[in-house]
This record gives C-alpha cells, sequence and structure tokens, in this order.
C-alpha cells in the first residue's frame, strides 16, 4: 500500500529524535509544587512524631501554660495532613487527650482537644462535655477571655471557641443557637471601620486599634461560622412555602464578610502578618481557615494558597523540618500551625462556583452579583456530602472567577475542581468570547456542567438554553432526563414518578451538562448541621429532598473519583490542529449508524498520547464509509459506538477488501453497549464467515515494544440490582479482554467489548463498563503500533 513506507519511516525518524516527538507536560509548575508540598508535610509530620513524649503528648515550651492545648493542636496537624486515627502515635496521642484526669481549662486548650477529637471520630462524649464548658465560658458581650471570666476579651480567644463549637456542631453536638447569635453580635460589633469603605473593614485584637490580618481572617471566619449555623426561617411561609428570592435576612451580616473580605484583599501578604510584625504562622492558619470557609481561591487576584505553599515549604527547616518565626519559637507549635495550612493541597475541591456577570471595566468588581444569589449553596452542599459515608471527609468547594480564569490559567483553573456550578436567575449573555471558549474547553476535557435556575426565573431558563446553543454551535439542546436515568440513582434512590425535573446535555458517552429548572440552590443554601427548633417539617422535608438530589448529580459527574487540590487531572491534549499533516500517520473513522461519533474527541486524544512513542499523528481524522475507496489511503481505521448498526453489501464488501489486502481496523463498543456489541459481532462473522476470538495473554500485542506491557489493567464492572446505586462498581485487575480476526496469521481487526473511547475522552462515568482513562490510553497506544508494523 501507498502508504506504507512513508508512515514507518515517519514513526523510526521520530523514535530516533525522542523528546522533539514527545508531548509537552503543560503542568509542570504544579507538578514541582506539588512534589514539593508533599515531601514538606512529610517532614513536619517525622518531625513531630519525633517530638512526642512517651503519655502521647508533646513538649509545650513557652506554651506551658497551654500544654493541653498543643498536644490538640499537634493531633489535629497530623490527621489532617493525612495520617489515620489508628497511626501509632495519632492514637496514642488521641488515648492521651480522652484520658479522664486530662481536663483543660483554658478556652485555647478546650478548642484545641475538641478539634483534634472531632478531627477523629473519638471521644464524642468528651466532646459533648467540653463543648458545654465553652459554651459557659462565653462572656455577656459574646466572646471570649483565656477562661477566667474576668471579662478580659479578644478575638483570638474568640475565634479558637468558635472553631471548636463548629466542629462539635459537625459531629453532633447541639450547640445552643444563642451562643452562636451573641458571637456574631460580637463579631459584628468590633468589625473596625465602615463596610461601605471600599477598602474593606478589618478586626483588631480588641475593640479598638489597628486591623490585622490575623484578626481580620479570625472576624471573617467567625462571622461565615455562625451564618453556617444560625437559620431564619422568615422567609417561610406559614404553609412551609419557602420566599427564595423574597430579600436578603442577614443583609448585615454579609455586608461584614464582604467587608473583611474586601480589606483582606487590599492587604493580603504572605511573607508576613498584615498590620503586625509578629505571629506570621498563626496568621496563614487563619488565612486557610478564613479561605476554605469563604470559597475564596483567590484574594484580590492572587492564589493564596499557591503563594503559602511556595513561601512556606522554602522556610521549612532543611536537616528537621520544622517551622518557627522570629515570634513563634515553639517548634511543635509553628511545624503544626504550616501542616494545617498546607493539608488544605490535601483536601478535593468538590465543586467550583462560578463568577460571572457584566464588567464596565475588567478592573473592577462585577457590577452584579446575581451568579450569587444563595451565598451558602456550594459551601451547604459540600458540607453535607462530605458527611456522607462513602464521601471523604475533608472536601472543599471554590469561587472560580471566570473572567479572571478565561484571561489567566484558562481550563486548569476549572480543572481544579469536576464540577462547575452555574446559578442566577439573569440573563447569561454577559459569558461571551474567551469566557465561553473556556467553558467549551473544558467540557471537552471531560468535565461537567451543573446549572440552577434561582428564584424560577424565566430570564435564566432562556439565557441558559441559549447558552448550551452557543457552546455547541446550534449541534446540541437540553432534553428532559428520564426517570431511568442513573442520575436518579447514583447515591440516594429516587423512585420513578418522583424523580425531580432535570434537563441534560450528552456530551460523548455521559450528560456532561445538567440544568435544573427548580431552585435547588434555594434549599442548600437553608440547610444546617442541626435544624432550627421552629422549622416545619414540610420545610425539612423540601431542603432533604435538595440535598439528596444536589448529592446525586454530583455522584453522578464524579463516581466519588476526587482528585486533592495538588493532583488536577492532566490536561488532555487534542494536537495541533494547524499543523502540516504530511508524512504524519492518519487515522480514519469508519463511519455507521451506531453511533460512530459518539466519542468524538476519543481519537484524537489516542493521537496526541502516540506522540509519547514517538509517532506523529496527523489532527485531522476523515470518516469514511466502507465501501469508499479512499480507505486504501489509510493504514488504519478506528470504529466504536454505542447502539445496533448494519453495513449494506457494498459497504462490508469494501470493508473487507480493505482489510484482506493490509489494512486494519481497531474497534470498542462505548461503556461497553450491548447493542454495538451484537452489531459488531455479526458484521465480523459475515465478513470473514467466523466469529471473533479471543487473543491469547501471550500475544505480542499485550507488551508492545515501542508501546506498553499492558497485561495488569484497571476495568470498571458496574453492579446489577434495582436497588443498587449506579456508580456502584467492582474493579477487576488483570490482562484486558480482546477479540480479533486474523488473515495470513495477524491479526487485521482487534476488538474491546469494554470501553476505550469514552475512557480516552475522559467522559465515562462509573456505570460505564471499561478500563480506566490511563489504561485506555495504553491499549489504544498498541493497538496503533500494532497495527502499522504488523
Amino acid at each position: 500500500m501507498k502508504w506504507t513506507f512513508i508512515t514507518l519511516l515517519s514513526c523510526m525518524i521520530c523514535t530516533v529524535l525522542g523528546s522533539d516527538c514527545f508531548a509537552q507536560d503543560a503542568a509542570q509548575d504544579d507538578d514541582k509544587l506539588r512534589e514539593q508540598v508533599l515531601n514538606a508535610i512529610e517532614r513536619g509530620q517525622r518531625y513531630l512524631i519525633d517530638q512526642q513524649n512517651n503519655d502521647g503528648s508533646w513538649p509545650a515550651g513557652l506554651y506551658e501554660t497551654h500544654a493541653n492545648g498543643v498536644t490538640g493542636l499537634v493531633t489535629l496537624a497530623l490527621l489532617n495532613s493525612g495520617l489515620p486515627s489508628d497511626h501509632p502515635a495519632v492514637a496514642k496521642a488521641l488515648d492521651h487527650l480522652e484520658h479522664p484526669q486530662m481536663r483543660p481549662v483554658s478556652t485555647y486548650e478546650i478548642a484545641m482537644v475538641i478539634m483534634a477529637l472531632a478531627a477523629s471520630d473519638r471521644g464524642r462524649g468528651k466532646i459533648a462535655e467540653l463543648s458545654a464548658q465553652l459554651e459557659s465560658m462565653q462572656l455577656e458581650n459574646g466572646s471570649w477571655d483565656y477562661g477566667t471570666k474576668n471579662g478580659n476579651w479578644d478575638n483570638s480567644n474568640a475565634q479558637f471557641a468558635v472553631l471548636a463549637l463548629r466542629e462539635a456542631a459537625h459531629v453532633g453536638i447541639r450547640i445552643d443557637e444563642e451562643v452562636w447569635r451573641r458571637a456574631q453580635k460580637h463579631f459584628l460589633n468590633v468589625q473596625i471601620g465602615s463596610r461601605k469603605n471600599p477598602s474593606g473593614a478589618g478586626w483588631a485584637y480588641k475593640a479598638q486599634g489597628t486591623p490585622t490580618g490575623s484578626m481580620t481572617v479570625a472576624g471573617l471566619a467567625s462571622l461565615i461560622i455562625t451564618q453556617e449555623m444560625l437559620q431564619d426561617d422568615g422567609d417561610v411561609a406559614p404553609n412551609g412555602e419557602i420566599q427564595c428570592c423574597g430579600g436578603d435576612d442577614d443583609s448585615e451580616l454579609q455586608e461584614g464578610i464582604d467587608a473583611g473580605l474586601q480589606w483582606l484583599s487590599r492587604n493580603l501578604r504572605i511573607e508576613s502578618n498584615p498590620g503586625v510584625a509578629n505571629w506570621k504562622l498563626y496568621y496563614l492558619y487563619g488565612l486557610e481557615r478564613a479561605g476554605r470557609f469563604s470559597g475564596r481561591r483567590f484574594f484580590g487576584d492572587r492564589d493564596w494558597y499557591r503563594e503559602g505553599a511556595e513561601h512556606l515549604v522554602n522556610g521549612q527547616d532543611v536537616r528537621a523540618g520544622f517551622w518557627i518565626s522570629h515570634t513563634e519559637p515553639v517548634r511543635v507549635a509553628g511545624t503544626s500551625l504550616v501542616l494545617l495550612f498546607l493539608s488544605k493541597g490535601l483536601s478535593p475541591v468538590l465543586i467550583n462556583k462560578l463568577k460571572y456577570g457584566p464588567q464596565a471595566n475588567r478592573n473592577q468588581d462585577f457590577k452584579q452579583q446575581d451568579w450569587n444569589k444563595h451565598p451558602r449553596d456550594a459551601k451547604n452542599l459540600t458540607n453535607f456530602i462530605s458527611r456522607q459515608e462513602k464521601w471523604p471527609k475533608l472536601l472543599s468547594w471554590q469561587v472560580v472567577d471566570l473572567r479572571t480564569a478565561a484571561d489567566g490559567e484558562g481550563v486548569a483553573a476549572l480543572m481544579q475542581s469536576p464540577v462547575q456550578l452555574l446559578t442566577g436567575s439573569e440573563s447569561l449573555d454577559s459569558i461571551q468570547g474567551r469566557e465561553l471558549e473556556l467553558l467549551r474547553k473544558y467540557l471537552a476535557q471531560g468535565g461537567f456542567l451543573f446549572a440552577v435556575n434561582n428564584c424560577d426565573s424565566d430570564e435564566f431558563e432562556t439565557g441558559f438554553r441559549d447558552l448550551v446553543r452557543r457552546l455547541f454551535a446550534g449541534q446540541n439542546q437540553l432534553t428532559r432526563l428520564p426517570d431511568t436515568h442513573d442520575v436518579y440513582r447514583s447515591e440516594f434512590l429516587f423512585e420513578k414518578g418522583a424523580t425531580p425535573e432535570l434537563w441534560g446535555v450528552d456530551f460523548g458517552c455521559r450528560t456532561a451538562i445538567i440544568y435544573s429548572p427548580y431552585d435547588h440552590a434555594c434549599r442548600w443554601n437553608k440547610w444546617a448541621v442541626n435544624d432550627p427548633e421552629k422549622r416545619l417539617p414540610v420545610v425539612k422535608t423540601q431542603i432533604d429532598k435538595s440535598m439528596k438530589m444536589g448529592t446525586n448529580v454530583i455522584a453522578y459527574a464524579t463516581g466519588r473519583e476526587l482528585f486533592n487540590k495538588l493532583e488536577r487531572p492532566k490536561i488532555l491534549s487534542a494536537g495541533d490542529e494547524n499543523q502540516l499533516n504530511r508524512g504524519r500517520l492518519t487515522i480514519a473513522r469508519l463511519r455507521h449508524t451506531g453511533g460512530w461519533d459518539t466519542a468524538p474527541n476519543a481519537l484524537g486524544r489516542l493521537q496526541a498520547a502516540l506522540e509519547t512513542v514517538g509517532i506523529e499523528a496527523a489532527r485531522q481524522t476523515p470518516n469514511l464509509p466502507g465501501n469508499d475507496p479512499a480507505l486504501f489511503d489509510y493504514p488504519l481505521i478506528y470504529m466504536h459506538g454505542r447502539k445496533n448498526f448494519q453495513l449494506s453489501d457494498e459497504e462490508i464488501a469494501g470493508l473487507g477488501k480493505y482489510l484482506s489486502n493490509g489494512g486494519f481496523l481497531f474497534a470498542d463498543a462505548c461503556c461497553g453497549a450491548e447493542q454495538f456489541d451484537e452489531s459488531f459481532r455479526k458484521l465480523i462473522t459475515q465478513m470473514f464467515g467466523q466469529p471473533l476470538e479471543k487473543i491469547p495473554v501471550g500475544h505480542e500485542l499485550y507488551n508492545m515494544q515501542l508501546g506498553y506491557d499492558i497485561r495488569r489493567v484497571k476495568r470498571r464492572i458496574p453492579a446489577e440490582g434495582p436497588n443498587v446505586s449506579s456508580i456502584e462498581t467492582r474493579e477487576s485487575i488483570g490482562e484486558p479482554i480482546l477479540e480479533g480476526i486474523q488473515v495470513n496469521g495477524k491479526y487485521v481487526v482487534v476488538y474491546s467489548k469494554y470501553d476505550l473511547s469514552c475512557a480516552l475522552e475522559r467522559q465515562a462515568t462509573t456505570a460505564c463498563a471499561g478500563y480506566a482513562t490511563e489504561d485506555a490510553v495504553k491499549i489504544g497506544v498498541n493497538f496503533v503500533i500494532y497495527g502499522l508494523f504488523q
């Protein structure tokens, strides 16, 4: 065939040249920082473990008056940075903290012991006892002092008390609502400056003085926590109807939070504590709390976690692995504070809430906040999911400014989370140009978009349908999801006939966009760890149903397979669309009626992966019917699908002639689709007069010299049964199940009845029977190499 010599020569030249043919790693800086952070965490953990006393405690040094608090701090740091509660050092520490004779008395001590025990799922009785003690220590003005109740309060003690009571509430301890109200009133009363000031308003150690970074993050975190814990049902009618958009019931509180965020955005520093020359590590710990609770990845235009992580990994003691600052000399305390900051990188970002809207000037804030109609929706949904049995306990969420991402990091900014949440009640016309293209690229990377209409808005409904049209150039539109869709049984089971209304867009092999015309976000916004005492049962039912529906959508999108912040998925390359095709391998696609383009980006992903083994592939992938003489212009033909199909006699004859004269066909059933599998087997039998045969594991295809050893790969097998979650699977590890047809001792057809295509474009769901993405790439590369050189 006329392509053979040129193709093989190109492959051999590329193999010899080596690095020039390898795909470039666009996330090199991320990889470097990830390794640095993980190494720093491990060294810090080792240092702390080496310092532990025989009784499970740690030496407190200058903080001897808060010795139990230091042990609680270290224990919390070890737990949050990844050590399990049954790790010998952690278990010994927890035994010490739970001992009946260990009775902390100061606010700091009590707070740290509560937080350590809450993080370990141990000592619920002691948590309840200490929480009641901490509640009783609150002063009349809503603050706390060191525990003496002499009235000499400060915002640092108050912060730790609020943090601890939050953790107690999250493990099921009911905290008196008046405690939260008094604390909230206190932090609003002592905020310094006008909340209307464009520069924001911060907090100081006391009611008067200059705001500092450490106290402003303390005030911010405390207000956000009290907002989370206090739910006002003043927007609920007597019949239980929730007035989702009837006005802001906590405008003063939200103004205080927004002013604190603005102050921090204007004054953020990493190398020092803004406004004061000391307590840098304590400040950075508080910064992590404020950033996590507010969902802010950026304060102003600065990525506070990245900058902080880079600063801290460079400040670790080279030999011993501890951290201190010039005013924080106690090594175990300083090291613990740093680990608590760095451990945010180990927390999966479950949801990106998209910030969008019209903007008069790029350097100014958005003129409206319609994207954030329900400020607590994403946070509450994340907290609810983190409490479910099969999910990680430490989950986070964040706000991503769509315009900032489009002008900066691009798709990598969105890839930090598997789900983008888009909410609002007004038009989406502002999402244009680079922002629109960014969403399009994100979806092509296997991303997922979850849109929720706020306030039953016709304007948002029309705007979102138009956004879908613009994303796909009119080729895709929203369709209502049937009761049988996997999303209705991915986590919680919704019975047929009682499924909430959802619409979706299938992109590749799954529903990649889901839209809710019902305002579930309003109900997420009202969820609380402990319901208000007078909340109506009908309201609880509404909220519970919406929380479960939101969880199901997230479960469907992720399959509970999450990346931590330091392990974002690699951006899949689709190759250079403008490259010259001369001398490059071109693979054609076989056109048929069973969904020949179900996974439109799969072959492009495979061609990009071929670069890593020295094969330069053309960007274009022509699609041809089986009877097209142009088939003979291409060495390899690729085929996939999901539905039944049948080729004409002419197509069967043309394809058979191609394969009998040196051509090669590789194929797979998208998501293990039984309809396609049945039709493909009939086609092969009709074409060759014999069925597909299993390719023995000893065949060279399983261990190609220029490719990969694929004798041990991961295959996903969905669970079956009427009441089984659609994301429940079992994993099989072993050789892939491959079949083929030989002509003159060489396979001219290679087939996988389990999915490769959807995995290649990262659009497979856990209900998709097939291989993991990394293994699908290796199998596909081996197919191509075998087909070229056989």
